[in-house]
């Protein structure tokens, strides 16, 4: 019975896994989609936005991704779990993943959520206004005040670094680092 009832919870996991998946891919494909539109239409699409072959664009996405992975990792050991759970949609969206396979995950969602949010948006209501709607997409972190607090934080780092440099590379790096690392960490350090 007890073997049986195993299998059943394994498949409504994978059916919720592959839901969130395809959920994720959909509305990233919409942001990217809708980002490099504006950014066309406004004449605000070339290269020099992204310089990713300009090495320090790479040292501060990863110095800044290296920061806020770090601050993660105190979060994680010093906070009581309840606080910090997103009702476990990371781990269903990273779990059963291979690496390249979080990696892609990743990059898509590094790219999806900077080029809307920091490309975009940013220009119309500032680094704050931002960072208050980037919050509100995370919906699943708005019950926890330390998840809302931790998102604000990367999002006004974000949004910060583009004011700073002027370009979306460091913000997409960092972005991607963050989330490479800490899905490898759901992926092959947590136990479901």
């Amino acid at each position: 019975m007890n073997e049986n009832h195993n299998g059943i919870e394994d498949k409504w996991q994978n059916k919720q896994a592959r839901l969130i998946l395809i959920s994720f891919y959909f509305t990233q494909m919409i942001f990217i989609l809708l980002s490099v539109s504006f950014l066309w239409w406004k004449g605000q699409l070339y290269a020099e936005v992204i310089p990713f072959a300009d090495a320090h664009m790479w040292l501060i996405g990863i110095c800044a991704g290296g920061l806020i992975v770090a601050l993660e990792f105190v979060l994680i050991r010093y906070v009581p779990q309840h606080h910090f759970d997103d009702g476990g949609i990371n781990q269903l969206l990273f779990a059963r993943r291979s690496w390249w396979h979080i990696l892609f995950i990743a990059i898509v969602a590094a790219i999806g959520e900077e080029l809307l949010f920091r490309g975009v948006v940013q220009a119309w209501v500032g680094v704050w206004g931002t960072t208050l709607l980037f919050v509100l997409v995370h919906t699943r972190y708005l019950k926890k005040w330390v998840l809302v607090a931790f998102v604000a934080a990367v999002s006004l780092l974000f949004g910060y670094i583009v004011e700073w440099t002027h370009h979306l590379a460091p913000a997409i790096i960092a972005h991607a680092s963050v989330d490479f690392i800490m899905g490898c960490y759901l992926r092959y350090a947590v136990k479901a």
